[in-house]
């Protein structure tokens, strides 16, 4: 497909200055399809050049190497992450399989159905033989081609071709295996795996035993059903794991309770001043702890790293056995100075960086915190202090990228981190606001 045939339709082109009240019903009606053409063609197009861009190793801007962040973050921001992920995932399928790339180019076939064809046919079934996978992939772009099928039913086909060459795999073949743990929007975890006779083997014997069934202490029945007795075996197996400290540590930490108090808080539930805590409450809240509203600045209260927000009864339960952090924010929930003074980032300074960073705070990035280093924006070396004020996370890209170019990263007065582009990407270098903030 060429530019000049995207440039070159007048009709589409023309609406672009015609006011719609003066189109027909007919005009209208035609207009539509032509416009639907159009835009298919338009991201075809697009498609293509991603892929070319990828094919040829193009990074675009070094602050974004991964051609999805860049397309996310190009001038025009039209594109969120998990789109631009989609156009780069399209790209590649297509490349490689020139023949469904005619297809979609074509306007014969919707970008979904392509990437369904193209996912089987790049993956096809252990038992499918290599040398009819051209003829599979023709039979299904016919099947689904300018509407003659839906996504339904090319699934459908999908499925009954897996099912058609699928075998029942040696209990040994660890090379199936697979365990998906997906978050849900309600923060729940939904698990899902299939896994070689062995693994099973452990995973079975570990659950059988804490799953059994617990009489109450009258000798009644246990009233919970089997999925919930083996679901309450999961979640024992995984303390147990954790309380015996043999895994390894989640960037640079084992697991913790970090508790957030409000400076003002701090001040006001100590009015006998000998403080320790004990005196008074000016707030006349009382009670003040894990979950019990204070020190959650702007809404901010207690937070588990991959699952969300805790509830009170269950910040409590926790708060019995670990390891409790105090961190001190202020109204913004922007945790205070801290003043160690040593080389290396000790564990309680990190999780003050995390509860102010969040994940890796380059302009665009956002990779997880248990993913990043803790940067010194002076360097050690240089007098600078192993401090809030002068630490910040970003990933190992973005850390190195720092120590070798332009890029600046500040504290700001809002005691949050700022960044300095280079001038070849701004002249005038004006700040941008970490990761997840705005200007404001």
């Amino acid at each position: 497909m060429g530019i000049g045939e995207i440039r070159g339709d007048e009709q589409t082109a023309a609406l672009l200055d015609t006011e719609l009240w003066q189109l027909s019903d007919a005009q209208l009606i035609e207009a539509i399809p032509a416009v639907t053409e159009q835009i298919h063609r338009l991201q075809a197009l697009r498609v293509s050049l991603v892929g070319e861009t990828d094919h040829r190793r193009v990074v675009p801007d070094p602050a974004h190497p991964a051609l999805k962040h860049w397309l996310a973050n190009t001038p025009t921001g039209m594109l969120s992450v998990p789109e631009a992920s989609r156009i780069v995932s399209l790209a590649r399928l297509l490349r490689n399989q020139p023949d469904l790339a005619a297809a979609y180019e074509s306007g014969g076939l919707r970008a979904d159905l392509a990437v369904l064809i193209g996912a089987f046919c790049e993956t096809p079934p252990k038992n499918m033989p290599e040398g009819i996978v051209p003829e599979i992939r023709k039979r299904l772009i016919d099947e689904v081609s300018h509407g003659a099928g839906d996504a339904a039913t090319l699934r459908k086909s999908i499925a009954d071709l897996r099912d058609a060459f699928a075998q029942t795999p040696p209990a040994e073949d660890t090379d199936r295996n697979e365990f998906c743990a997906s978050q849900t929007l309600n923060g729940r975890v939904v698990i899902r795996g299939d896994v070689d006779s062995e693994t099973g083997e452990m995973l079975l014997t570990a659950l059988s035993k804490l799953s059994a069934p617990v009489p109450g202490p009258g000798g009644e029945p246990d009233p919970r059903p089997a999925p919930l007795r083996r679901a309450d075996a999961f979640t024992e197996m995984l303390r147990r794991f954790h309380d015996c400290g043999a895994g390894p540590v989640e960037g640079g930490e084992k697991p913790h309770l970090t508790v957030l108090v409000n400076i003002h808080d701090l001040h006001h539930c100590d009015d006998d001043g000998d403080g320790d805590g004990e005196g008074g409450c000016e707030c006349g809240r009382g009670g003040h702890g894990p979950g019990s509203g204070s020190g959650s600045a702007g809404g901010l209260g207690p937070q588990m790293m991959w699952t969300g927000p805790l509830s009170r009864a269950s910040t409590r339960r926790l708060a019995c056995d670990c390891i409790i952090t105090p961190i001190i924010i202020n109204d913004d929930g922007v945790p205070l100075k801290l003043g160690r003074k040593d080389r290396l980032v000790p564990a309680s300074l990190r999780r003050a960086l995390i509860v102010r960073d969040r994940c890796c705070v380059f302009p665009g990035c956002g990779r997880p915190a248990a993913w990043t280093d803790a940067h010194h924006i002076v360097h050690w070396a240089d007098g600078g202090e192993t401090d809030l004020s002068n630490t910040v996370l970003l990933c190992r890209y973005h850390h190195r990228l720092i120590h070798h170019s332009e890029w600046e990263v500040f504290i700001g007065p809002d005691l949050c981190p700022w960044f300095r582009p280079p001038r070849s990407r701004d002249p005038d270098r004006k700040p941008l606001p970490a990761h997840g903030r705005t200007a404001a």
